[in-house]
């Protein structure tokens, strides 16, 4: 499949860097011009020859672009969305990275532009940010979700899948709602989670001692308390329903296993224990 022409990136950090970097080293992306505020990153990108060009105006930049992708917070991809809608050509396939899809599809439809955004997030990250946590391969094997609405032009569609098949990853097409619900649970709860125990600990009259005493299990589970503060809190703000949702689910299982811990069930604890590490197992199957 021939290159596209002119990818313009907004956003030029782990995500939008990495995936420059990947479709640049398999031949798919030609001129990629990177968008940021920070003119130190995008020299950094340049400098790694993760993207050819760079630019501080995302409404000059996509003028003339064949593929735009945002790769910024999932409340500012509604908001660049509805600034860039009108400048792009009639024939620019639009896409994003985020972690929630609702509120931008819907955008999408709003703007006149559905037939040619394809909503995407792909399942990969880490606590690094910035253009110096590219990888070219962040996304190989890993699950990148597309959630395509029923007016979308094919050749928009396919453009984006093939796109994120060509660096690596497995696409799975959703509809944007049941894709929100299920992050809820798989990535925006875990989030929460790590964060409280971090916190926890951290308000805990032991914390240094604690902080001297943790093994792996801590620091595992911990490991993504150290994310973007305000990236996250974004995204709890655009998926607060079904985020909600989740954490009262966890609530009610976490008073259960509180209840059978303080009166000694050990039959339930064990049942839950066992489940838990049966599902977990199952996680480890066919990844990298």
């Amino acid at each position: 499949m021939s290159s596209i022409g002119k990818t313009v990136i907004v956003g030029v950090g782990l995500i939008g860097g990495s995936l420059a970097a990947a479709g640049r080293g398999t031949g798919r992306l030609g001129k990629v011009v990177g968008v940021g505020r920070s003119r130190a990153n995008l020299e950094t990108a340049l400098h790694a020859h993760i993207i050819d060009e760079a630019a501080s105006d995302p409404i000059a930049a996509v003028r003339d672009a064949d593929l735009v992708v945002l790769a910024v917070p999932v409340d500012t991809s509604v908001e660049l969305l509805r600034q860039i809608a009108a400048a792009v050509p009639t024939s620019c396939v639009l896409t994003d990275v985020g972690s929630v899809k609702v509120p931008i599809v819907e955008a999408a439809v709003e703007l006149g532009v559905a037939r040619r955004f394809v909503g995407a997030h792909p399942m990969a990250g880490g606590t690094s940010t910035g253009a110096a946590a590219a990888d070219k391969d962040l996304f190989r094997g890993r699950t990148v979700v597309v959630t395509p609405t029923p007016d979308l032009d094919v050749t928009a569609r396919e453009l984006v899948c093939s796109l994120w098949q060509a660096v690596g990853a497995d696409v799975l097409e959703l509809e944007p709602e049941l894709h929100d619900e299920a992050v809820a649970m798989s990535s925006h709860l875990p989030q929460m989670i790590a964060s409280s125990l971090a916190a926890l600990a951290a308000a805990d009259p032991l914390h240094e001692l604690i902080g001297r005493l943790t093994g792996r299990g801590f620091r595992d589970t911990t490991r993504i308390a150290m994310s973007d503060a305000a990236m996250w809190v974004a995204i709890a703000r655009a998926n607060r329903n079904y985020l909600v949702g989740a954490m009262d689910a966890f609530a009610d299982l976490f008073s259960r296993v509180r209840d059978a811990v303080a009166n000694g069930d050990e039959q339930a604890l064990s049942a839950l224990m066992h489940e838990a590490a049966a599902f977990r197992r199952t996680l480890e199957r066919g990844r990298p």
